[in-house]
């Protein structure tokens, strides 16, 4: 009869690197979303510890005796893992906000759909800024630097060895306030044309009484707004190439600050 004996201390150094490896994977953007089966993720989680584990040249620590122990290093882990994910969804955070701006103002609003990944209504602008912006993240292969921080990251950040100080907690306060920086940049240009636009329907509707114009102002606002979409598209392209590749050297410089 076959029997397999795994040693505890390997089986306690397992459990560790897969739940850091989980909480990095689970919140990278694409793939949080609550569409994708629970089991799916489950899976790849376990496939990249086994992957990664025997590159990293752990040595097994002396096993931890008391429950409290265990559970603070669980938590740690998975802080880890989750504070890295941080940086990744404050950026998608801010162009979604964008999106959402602009698309009250264009009256998208009312007609809003389900995004997959947080199960939310928002309004169908956001929900193509949103996967515009992850097409860049993907084509600019930002997702390697998560992958890269799962195994880089238990060598600069050993296991139980994670410090969460002051300038940890400042630097996630600065990413954000830089969310709503990029929600204002990226929404800037259909922002300013619904305003002047506002602008423009007020001096109508004061000067030409007769006209209905809140008929006219519904199919004008949404027009001109896509108009300005489509050629803002370049530039927001460039944007968020930018912003993705300082996202990418944060993630980098935040596994120094544990």
């Amino acid at each position: 009869m076959l029997q397999l004996s795994f040693p505890i201390e390997q089986v306690q150094l397992f459990i560790f690197v897969l739940v850091r490896v989980a909480a990095i994977l689970f919140s990278i953007p694409f793939l949080d979303a609550r569409a994708i089966p629970m089991m799916i993720k489950a899976g790849l989680a376990v496939a990249a510890t086994v992957m990664v584990l025997p590159n990293l040249n752990l040595t097994a620590p002396p096993l931890i005796g008391t429950p409290l122990a265990f559970a603070l290093g669980m938590v740690g882990e998975v802080a880890i893992g989750l504070i890295i994910g941080l940086a990744a969804q404050l950026v998608f955070t801010g162009i979604q906000l964008a999106g959402q701006m602009g698309g009250f103002q264009m009256g998208f609003a009312i007609a809003n759909v389900v995004d997959p990944a947080s199960s939310l209504q928002i309004p169908v602008l956001a929900q193509f800024l949103n996967l515009f912006a992850l097409m860049v993240f993907l084509g600019l292969d930002i997702h390697h630097h998560f992958i890269r921080a799962m195994a880089d990251g238990f060598v600069r950040i050993p296991l139980w060895g994670a410090h969460f100080e002051g300038d940890l907690f400042r630097l996630v306060m600065q990413l954000v306030a830089n969310a709503f920086v990029i929600a204002v940049k990226v929404g800037a240009p259909v922002m300013v044309a619904m305003l002047l636009t506002s602008v423009a329907l007020g001096l109508m509707a004061r000067t030409v009484p007769q006209m209905q114009i809140f008929i006219v102002a519904m199919p004008l606002k949404i027009l001109l707004g896509m108009g300005f979409l489509l050629l803002s598209l370049p530039y927001l392209s460039t944007f968020m190439q930018g912003a993705f590749a300082a996202l990418g050297r944060t993630v980098q410089g935040m596994m120094g600050l544990f």
